[in-house]
């Protein structure tokens, strides 16, 4: 396996001065950091994109489209674009993989897993004993939160969230440097706080996203409620007339109407940002983080709802806490998700290695 000293001083480091992508080995008595070749891979419910990752950085990367037949086919197909990207190169030293599913970390299982056929599956076990190297797992969010954590304009920011903004509400917290996952690595569900509580108190018990929260008013499917809700109240106007053609009011849809000026699409988006700006503030208040990143497909229309978030989100955040905050859009694009998983697996060699090498010393 190929490694290298490190003496590049611009390698990420997190909270603890660890150096991501990093064993400890033991030279003439002393600890010596090596960077170490990791694989990141993002399962999605379209494609199952892999790379290596080093400094942040994805390379060679290849995806292929999801085996969603079932679970042995998902893991075959896995496995064999692994294999497409690591052909011709050095094994890697570890692999890590981001899901979207709720993790057990500790043991790598899959919990629950609504669109990929992963529910139960031992995923951590299996994909080790198919690859042979360690293997870590954790939820793709996380996995994209710890990506941009080492992306941003003065890397890493050591204390971060990211919201992503897509068909629902995703997001991950980055706390010290490692993924803040909670009591049994099922934390960090961002989309379901709520923003809106005269809604959540008047709701019937029971189904999610709840009304009121964050997801139910700052997702793709809650924007085209909303805009659904507009056509039907205002009657005439772009909305209205996607109303009238299609039966509803799709999400690009309603993007597309206020991006052209339609009045009642500018207020749909107004009100977007307010409660966009409820989420941050409370976000802010609670875990004072040093960037705060919006990401996902909704975030390409950002410019209709951002500022609007950040006076909102100014207005409610506690000033002393919010004057050490900056709100920004992700940086990772599509790759963020692979970049992630690659750094969480060096992460957890660099703790792993860490610890073994404390061992050796006592």
């Amino acid at each position: 396996m190929g490694q290298s000293t490190i003496h590049d001083p611009a390698f990420y480091q997190n909270g603890s001065g660890e150096n991501l992508g990093a064993v400890a080995n033991r030279a003439g008595g002393r600890k010596e950091w090596v960077v170490a070749s990791v694989i990141g891979i993002d399962v999605g419910g379209t494609k199952v994109a892999v790379a290596r990752v080093g400094h942040a950085r994805a390379t060679g990367y290849v995806e292929q489209a999801t085996e969603l037949s079932d679970t042995h086919a998902l893991l075959e197909g896995i496995e064999r674009v692994v294999a497409e990207a690591v052909r011709g190169g050095e094994q890697p030293a570890a692999i890590g993989v981001g899901v979207p599913s709720q993790i057990d970390f500790a043991t790598g299982a899959v919990l629950s897993s609504v669109n990929i056929p992963l529910e139960g599956v031992p995923l951590r076990e299996e994909l080790g004993r198919r690859f042979g190297v360690p293997v870590f797992v954790d939820n793709d969010a996380n996995c994209a939160a710890l990506a941009e954590a080492q992306l941003v304009p003065d890397p890493p920011a050591t204390h971060l969230i990211m919201l992503t903004l897509g068909t629902g509400v995703g997001g991950g917290v980055i706390i010290d440097g490692r993924i803040e996952r909670g009591h049994t690595g099922l934390g960090a569900e961002l989309g379901h706080m709520i923003v809106d509580g005269r809604a959540a108190l008047d709701a019937e018990a029971g189904g999610f996203p709840r009304p009121g929260s964050l997801e139910w008013h700052c997702s793709g499917r809650g924007l085209e409620r909303a805009a659904t809700e507009a056509a039907r109240k205002h009657g005439e106007g772009a909305l209205a007339q996607m109303l009238v053609n299609e039966g509803r009011v799709s999400g690009r849809g309603a993007v597309s109407a206020a991006q052209a000026g339609d009045a009642a699409a500018l207020d749909l988006f107004e009100g977007f940002g307010r409660w966009l700006g409820l989420g941050i503030a409370s976000m802010v208040n609670a875990f004072e983080p040093e960037r705060v990143v919006i990401g996902g497909g909704l975030s390409r229309a950002a410019e209709l709802f951002l500022d609007t978030a950040v006076t909102e989100a100014e207005r409610n955040a506690l000033p002393a806490l919010w004057e050490r905050t900056v709100v920004g859009l992700a940086r990772g694009g599509s790759e963020a998700g692979v970049i992630g998983a690659g750094v969480l697996a060096a992460q957890e060699l660099a703790r792993n290695g860490d610890t073994q090498c404390n061992r050796e010393q006592e």
